[in-house]
C-alpha cells in the first residue's frame, strides 16, 4: 500500500490531528489495547503474554486511566489523529524523562492497523519531536521491545541510536535516544 498525499497539516487528508481531550478517554485507551495485543505472536509462550499483559495493565493504571488529565500538565503532551468518522486511529505522547533532565520521552506512539505503513507514524514522532526541542529540551528518548520489529526500523531511519538493551524478563528492551535540534 502506498502513503497517501500529505494534507495541509501533514497528515494524510481526512485525518485531523489535535490534543487529546477527556472525551477521548476510553478510545485512547482501546487504542493502546489494541496494539498491544498486536504486539504478540500467535504462537508466544505464556510467560511473554502474562509479562505484556501486565505492562498493559500498569499502563492502564498509570498515565493511561485518564490520559486526557495526565497529558494536560505543562511537561506533556498528548496527540491524537483523529478520522473523518470521529474515530482515534493514531496517538503519540511525550513527557518528561524522570532520570534524564533535558530529556524528552515519546511514549504511546499507536497507530491503529488500517493506517499504518502511510506515514503517520513517522508524522507523529516529528510532530513530538518539534515540541520537544520549542521546549527546550536537548534529545529525545523512547523504548520498543524485540517484538516491535517496524518501531526499531523506523526509528533508526528516524536517527535514533540504540543507547542500551535490557531483558525485561522474557522481553528485550531496547533504549533508543535522538540529539533535537534547537
Amino acid at each position: 500500500m502506498s502513503e497517501l498525499p500529505v494534507s495541509p497539516n501533514m497528515f494524510p487528508p481526512g485525518l485531523a490531528v489535535r490534543r487529546v481531550a477527556p472525551t477521548d478517554n476510553e478510545a485512547v485507551r482501546e487504542l493502546f489495547i489494541a496494539c498491544q495485543n498486536e504486539l504478540l505472536p500467535a504462537d508466544a509462550e505464556r510467560e511473554l503474554r502474562i509479562r505484556l499483559k501486565s505492562y498493559t495493565d500498569s499502563s492502564l493504571m498509570d498515565d493511561l486511566s485518564k490520559p486526557s488529565a495526565y497529558y494536560l500538565k505543562a511537561n506533556r503532551h498528548l496527540w491524537v489523529l483523529e478520522s473523518q468518522e470521529h474515530e482515534i486511529v493514531a496517538m503519540a505522547a511525550v513527557d518528561a524523562a524522570e532520570d534524564a533532565p533535558g530529556v524528552a520521552l515519546l511514549r504511546r506512539l499507536c497507530v491503529s492497523m488500517e493506517f499504518r505503513r502511510k506515514g503517520v507514524a513517522t508524522l507523529l514522532s516529528r510532530r513530538a519531536e518539534q515540541w520537544a526541542a520549542r521546549r527546550g529540551y536537548s534529545a529525545m528518548r523512547l523504548y520498543v521491545t524485540e517484538l516491535q520489529s517496524g518501531a526499531q526500523s523506523l526509528f533508526t531511519k528516524l536517527e535514533y541510536a540504540e543507547i542500551r538493551q535490557e531483558d525485561s524478563g522474557p522481553i528485550t528492551v531496547i533504549e533508543m535516544e535522538k540529539a533535537l535540534a534547537e
